[in-house]
């Protein structure tokens, strides 16, 4: 039968490869979902610019009516693809910063149980023939803790921070974007 804690470190050590594999996965991730991303906001906005610029040509010969509902239809979509890029980016800078936290709550984790292995176990150096120098391990471990620590509560801030922007993004720019076309429908039923 395997010790307990033995066990426990390789458990850790198992979540703590998984975890940097998850954060590995989460960037390559972010690059091609962020392509995705601008490839069809452009085909969004390509399709309001070419709607109003088209419309505007339509009643060109025309005096139209309610220019200033066309101006506030231009204005929200602009609004809205601003937000929708600040959105984008912003969730980007989530997923690593939540994908970070979770790494550092891992490394935390494991290296509670090397400590505890340290502490409670006779080790030998695996590539060194010198002795081992019980005290050096545990200044290590304190040290790399509290640097984890450290990164695990900058990140998780950042993550709650980058999400509340995120769900203010998006609540601004689908209010944006559905107001900017309904004021291009109304400037286009005057006008027609």
């Amino acid at each position: 039968m395997e010790d307990p804690l033995i066990e426990k470190q390789k458990n850790e050590a198992s979540k703590l490869t998984r975890r940097r594999q998850a954060a590995s996965d989460t960037s390559r991730d972010i690059v091609k979902r962020r392509e995705e991303f601008f490839y069809k906001l452009a085909l969004i906005n390509g399709g309001a610019l070419t709607f109003s610029i088209t419309l505007l040509g339509s009643i060109a010969t025309k005096s139209p009516h309610g220019k200033w509902v066309l101006l506030a239809a231009w204005l929200l979509l602009l609004l809205s693809l601003a937000t929708s890029l600040s959105r984008n980016l912003t969730h980007q800078h989530y997923q690593m910063a939540d994908a970070l936290a979770d790494m550092a709550q891992s490394e935390i984790a494991y290296t509670d149980v090397d400590h505890e292995i340290v502490n409670t176990r006779a080790v030998m150096y695996s590539d060194s023939a010198g002795p081992f120098d019980k005290q050096r391990e545990v200044a290590i471990n304190r040290s790399n803790r509290e640097k984890w620590k450290r990164t695990y509560e900058d990140q998780h801030k950042k993550a709650e921070r980058h999400w509340h922007l995120v769900v203010a993004s998006e609540w601004i720019s689908c209010t944006a974007i559905v107001l900017g076309f309904g004021f291009l429908v109304a400037f286009a039923i005057r006008n027609l």
